[in-house]
């Protein structure tokens, strides 16, 4: 049957070969010319996943790192540079998707957050509560957390108290963009979605 038809291994190897091939091809093709995307490595990956979204191969989801968040040293000085990198990465990622950009929703998320008292490095060391940001497509503007207070007795271990598990923000969005997944089977130990109205 030869590499079309047959069954064995080699030939459903090389047909997904090919099939990498046709989908780099695609990808190339609808890659930006843009240049408003910052020389960044969030820029360069930003520009990459526009690319990926616009190449129409079934894309549902896409990470993207971005690191020199870790600010232990010399929260002023470095902080400016890295928030305006993402603002100026994420502009620039939804206007290069123009009419695209309705399909796509965009998730900030940090593996933790920083503690409120400054160490001795002029930096903030890892703590609890952190910030989500989420924007474009099905999204309603607004401020959806519930703020703790920074009173004593409110924080947690000298940090701001998490209110929200990150998870329920996930969720949400899930449900919004892909009714048919599960959000059970994707987050099985979230418990009950506690919805917060942020997704149309």
């Amino acid at each position: 049957k030869g590499l079309h038809g047959g069954s064995d291994a080699v030939s459903v190897l090389g047909r997904e070969a090919i099939g990498v091939t046709r989908s780099g091809r695609r990808i190339a093709a609808a890659a930006s010319t843009r240049d408003s995307y910052p020389n960044s490595n969030l820029g360069a990956a930003l520009r990459q996943s526009a690319a990926l979204i616009r190449a129409n191969l079934g894309v549902r989801a896409i990470a993207v790192d971005s690191g020199g968040w870790d600010h232990h040293v010399n929260l002023t000085s470095v902080l400016p540079g890295v928030l305006g990198d993402l603002a100026s990465s994420v502009a620039a990622f939804f206007a290069d998707l123009g009419d695209l950009a309705d399909r796509v929703t965009l998730v900030t998320v940090s593996e933790f957050g920083r503690r409120l008292a400054q160490n001795g490095a002029h930096g903030l060391d890892h703590g609890y509560g952190n910030a989500v940001l989420v924007l474009g497509g099905g999204v309603k503007g607004g401020y959806y957390g519930r703020w703790p207070g920074l009173a004593a007795g409110k924080q947690v271990d000298g940090d701001l108290a998490v209110t929200t598990d990150v998870r329920h923000v996930w969720g949400e969005i899930l449900e919004a963009r892909f009714p048919s997944v599960d959000r059970t089977k994707v987050f099985p130990s979230a418990g009950g979605l506690r919805r917060l109205g942020f997704m149309r």
